[in-house]
Formats: C-alpha cells, structure tokens, sequence
C-alpha cells in the first residue's frame, strides 16, 4: 500500500513539474521584447518621389504604433536591386525593413538580380500609387501615345526617354518598342531625376507620378499622354490609360512592406498590425496620402500580400526572356 501511494505521489509530482515547465515555455514563447531601438526602412528609389514619399510618411506614423523611431534609408541603383541585396543579405533581427513595389519584379524578370520578393519576408501591402504618367515637354509634336509612336517612327533614334535600368520605366520602355516606337534610351535615374532631366532639354520623354509633373503641368511646360496604370484613377480621370490607347502594357505601384528572410512570425505581425492601425485607422495619414499624392488607402494583410505578389511577378516573369534581351541590347 505504502508503495503505491508512494509511485502516485512520484507520477503527481512529475507531471506538476513537466505542466509547469511547460507552461513556463509557453508564456516566454508568447512574450515579444521587440522593438528595443530604432528600425531601419530601406526604400530602393531615391529621394522626392512617390516610393520615397510613402515610406517617409509610413515611417512617420510607425513611431506612434510600435513606439521607436523609423529611419529611412534611401538606396538606388539598378532598378532597385541594389537595395534588395543590401536587405537580403542583412540579420533579421527586426531591425531593417525594406519597401518597395513593382521594380522587386521587373529588375529580376531583366536579369539584373536574382533576388525576388521570395527572398524576403512579406509583412503587408500598404499602400497604391495613382500611377505613372508619359510626360513630354508642351512643344512635343503629339498628344496621345499612339502620336508619340509614331513620331518617333518617323524619328528613329530622336526622341530621348528616361529609364531606371530594371525598373518600371524600363519596363515601359520595352512595351512602347514593342508596339513600334523607336526611342534613344537614356538611363536617368528615377522620377525626381527624370523631371528635371526633362525640363532641362536633356530628355524628351519619362514617366514619372503626378505629384512630380502637376506643377509644370499647371504652368504648361509639361503635358501628359496618357497614364500607365490599369485603369483611369478616379482623381485624374482626364487622363487615359496607355492601355485604352492601344498599348498592351501596365503597371500598378503597389507598395509592400518586407522583412528579412527569417524574421520572427511575431515580429512581423506586429508590423503588419501597426501598418494596418495607420491605414485603415488613422484620418491624418488619409489625409496626407490623399492631398500629396492623391492617393486612397490600401492595405492588404501578410497573406494577402503574397498571394498578390505571387501573381503580380508572374505579369513580368512570363516576359523575362524578352525583357533579358533588350537589356542586353543597351
């Protein structure tokens, strides 16, 4: 008897110890002392136009949500992916966070990188640009896209058109060769470089967001031929998609938020959180979005975000090969 109820008391007293220990587990598994100091965000555009501006705006409002300081760091060149190196190959500690939109899949679909968003951690979708817009200098002698396509087919080689090697513009470049054009391809940065290349005389024609040409536009030094976004955005409906004109190509900067590869789940949903409290919640964001760049707000969880990815690189994967040799070309 005696040694029974000694064995019961044993087993009792094991199992308090194995349900204690792991409970004890489970709390230090759910506890998250993170952030501890400021964050780095890494846009792969430079300053003064709409990708720099969503992350600086992003990261404005982060600092309330997750209550550090969020730098942004602007890294450019090659479409982008020199900044996608810089992150993939950095710890994922939580400490850097990378923004960036359709550029991540055009500079691999041209072969200058072989990193994509799979190489990174996807923490949320949280914004949409109005699009980009085919800008020419007033004195142009067209006024739609096809006009353009077809004074440069009268012009070979004439017509200057600014392009970020890699990145959407180049990307444009190649759809508008595509259906006949014939432009002197000139690498120029990205928006903000183009405008002022532009009106400097040393480009004839970019893209760039309506927030960088709207104020030569009103002094009409600057017009537009049409937008290259998928369709009309309700704010600027005067102006076509490039689409409409005839031209099967498009793109929607959708700007998505990423982590290193590896990155605490919980880290990353705490982010995705606090992206999703500044969209979805706070009105001063809205209305900064909206009167700088005319913008709605968009914000898409962790997964949809992926799914989203998935077949937004597959638009330019499926065209990589046409896309490797015009580079090639240059």
């Amino acid at each position: 008897m005696k040694n029974r109820v000694f064995f019961l008391f044993a087993v009792f007293f094991l199992i308090t110890i194995v349900f204690g220990a792991c409970s004890k587990k489970s709390e230090a598994a759910g506890k998250l002392d993170w952030p501890k100091k400021s964050i780095q965000l890494v846009c792969g555009m430079s300053a003064g136009g709409d990708s720099d501006f969503n992350a600086r705006t992003l990261a404005k409002y982060l600092k309330d949500e997750i209550g550090v300081v969020v730098v942004v760091t602007n890294i450019t060149g090659a479409g982008g992916s020199i900044a996608t190196e810089d992150v993939v190959n950095s710890p994922n500690d939580g400490y850097k966070f990378y923004m960036n939109h359709v550029p991540l899949h055009t500079a691999k679909a041209f072969g200058i990188t072989e990193k994509g968003w799979p190489d990174l951690d996807p923490v949320c979708a949280f914004g949409q640009g109005t699009g980009e817009f085919v800008t020419v200098r007033s004195d142009f002698p067209a006024n739609d896209v096809q006009g353009m396509i077809e004074e440069t087919k009268k012009n070979p080689g004439k017509y200057r058109f600014g392009v970020n090697p890699g990145a959407t513009s180049n990307y444009m470049a190649v759809v508008f060769e595509k259906a006949g054009a014939k432009f002197n391809l000139v690498s120029s940065g990205s928006a903000s470089d183009r405008v002022v290349a532009l009106k400097g005389n040393h480009l004839d024609i970019i893209l760039a967001g309506m927030p960088n040409i709207a104020d030569y536009i009103k002094t009409g030094e600057f017009k537009v031929l049409g937008n290259c976004a998928s369709e009309r955005h309700p704010t600027l409906a005067e102006y076509p998609t490039v689409k409409e004109q005839g031209v099967n190509g498009e793109f929607d900067p959708v700007y998505v938020l990423y982590a290193v590869k590896g990155t605490d789940p919980r880290i990353i949903e705490k982010m995705s959180k606090a992206c999703e409290n500044i969209v979805t919640k706070n009105k001063e964001y809205e209305d900064q979005i909206r009167n700088a760049y005319s913008q709605v707000p968009l914000y898409k969880d962790t997964k949809d975000t992926i799914e989203f990815l998935k077949n937004q690189e597959k638009i330019y994967m499926d065209i990589s090969d046409e896309l490797k040799a015009s580079y090639k070309k240059k």
